[in-house]
């Protein structure tokens, strides 16, 4: 009984040591993904250096971003070529996955008259 409890134990911490050992903590990337829900239209989206492209009516742009630019806002074109900006700084936070949706209501700045307008009531074609 004494030989086979000893062995048990010697077993269970072979076990346990090599559980360990393959346990390896990978943290997930830092991800901001744009949803537009609005009408208009987005070409050319950036946030902090990330090229988001053009994101179209109800669709969805996901890239890996830095976590080290820490907030700023959005620049973006629109059909009528002006260029606008979010009022709102967006946040990324490390190792999640972090999310900013267009609204119509999303209050955008004219980067050439500095005019904030909602983005559902801008004029474009």
């Amino acid at each position: 009984m004494k030989n086979f409890l000893l062995i048990y134990c010697f077993l269970f911490l072979q076990t346990i040591s090599c559980s360990f050992g393959t346990i390896e903590a990978v943290p997930e990337a830092t991800k901001l993904s744009m949803q537009n829900n609005s009408n208009v239209q987005l070409l050319s989206v950036k946030w902090n250096n990330a090229d988001f492209g053009n994101i179209g009516l109800g669709e969805l742009s996901e890239k890996l971003v830095s976590h080290e630019h820490k907030d700023g806002p959005i620049y973006f074109n629109t059909s009528n070529d002006k260029l606008y900006r979010t009022q709102t700084y967006v946040s990324v936070k490390k190792h999640e996955r972090n999310k900013f949706v267009f609204i119509d209501n999303t209050i955008v700045i004219d980067m050439e008259t500095k005019i904030q307008s909602l983005l559902g009531g801008l004029n474009v074609d």
